[in-house]
């Protein structure tokens, strides 16, 4: 009895001890979890950036599947095929033939944070998509069908059909009045309203319409938002100090495919607010620029604030959430030492 009670004690101590590191492992994931989300989204020092309507084609971010890929496409041996029930091919010089618009378009990184630099504003010479879909599309019953867009470098995404044939979609040729660069796409890339960039593939090989409502994509399988709108957003790209003791604060604003309707700053970390000026343009599916100027009663150090509301009176969400899968929310803070 003796040996079967020491066992038994044993094993009871066992259980506390594996209960204990249970408790005190969870405990410890959820302060580890706390203090990387507070890392992640706490105030930071302004990055003094320059705000710029359009972003220049070498600063524009790139983000590939492969970083390695180095594509070697001859213009005139490039081929996109559109594959419907009416399949076809163009080449670049008939691309280049067709009727064209130049088009305002901002392009964000799903995995971009509140304030982060993974978006850019370009003018972008581009054919509209839809008149291609028509003609592949023939008599085909347009009820669950999404557009496939094949790359050069082995990446693919899908949207429903309605996307892709929405006015604001477009197959792109030239970045800010120059040939796409081979790093943005060349020969051509899909402009789509309003998704984050990881739905629109760069050297685009074929595009293709298939009946199967829930096609998934590279990012889509591996656990990323299929749907995936942009969340709205706004951020703080300087505060600079002027000679009467007056601060410029400015910084961009983007609503995805809706246009911005108004941008707020706040200079006591979002007790109050005051609305700003906005400086550029206002367009769907591209930022705008803003700016405002602010006069801080002491020195100190203050922390900024900005959010955004679109052309309809929808504000972003002000709650913060990480990126994956569907895009971070929450206000971008920044840090002035005056």
């Amino acid at each position: 009895m003796a040996l079967f009670d020491s066992l038994n004690q044993i094993t009871e101590e066992r259980r506390r001890t594996n209960r204990r590191r249970f408790l005190f492992g969870g405990i410890a994931a959820v302060i580890g979890y706390a203090g990387f989300r507070w890392w992640r989204f706490r105030a930071r020092p302004v990055a003094n950036r320059q705000t710029k309507y359009l972003t220049t084609n070498q600063d524009f971010y790139t983000v590939s599947i492969d970083e390695g890929f180095r594509p070697t496409i001859r213009p005139e041996e490039w081929r996109m095929e559109v594959v419907g029930q009416n399949s076809f091919a163009l080449s670049y010089d008939e691309l280049l033939k067709l009727p064209s618009s130049e088009v305002h378009k901002t392009f964000i990184c799903v995995g971009n944070e509140p304030g982060g630099p993974a978006m850019g504003n370009a003018v972008w010479t581009a054919t509209a998509l839809a008149p291609m879909l028509e003609k592949a599309l023939g008599t085909m019953s347009r009820e669950n069908l999404r557009v496939v867009f094949h790359a050069a470098d082995g990446f693919y995404s899908s949207v429903p059909l309605e996307l892709a044939m929405n006015s604001l979609s477009w197959i792109a040729y030239k970045m800010n009045g120059e040939a796409l660069p081979l790093k943005h796409g060349f020969p051509a890339r899909v402009l789509l309203p309003g998704i984050y960039g990881m739905k629109q593939p760069r050297w685009l090989s074929r595009i293709e319409i298939v009946k199967s409502p829930w096609f998934k994509g590279h990012w889509e399988t591996r656990g990323y938002c299929d749907e995936c709108k942009i969340k709205m957003t706004a951020r703080i790209d300087s505060a600079r100090p002027q000679k009467d003791g007056s601060w410029i604060v400015t910084g961009i604003a983007l609503c995805g495919a809706e246009t911005v309707g108004n941008v707020e700053v706040s200079f006591d970390d979002g007790t109050t607010w005051q609305t700003a000026t906005i400086t550029s343009e206002q367009l769907p599916d591209a930022w705008v620029t803003w700016q405002i100027t602010w006069k801080p009663a002491n020195k100190g150090e203050y922390v900024l604030a900005t959010r955004v509301t679109d052309a309809k009176g929808n504000r972003q969400i002000e709650r913060n959430s990480t990126s994956f899968p569907s895009g971070s929310t929450g206000l971008h803070r920044a840090i002035v030492a005056v």
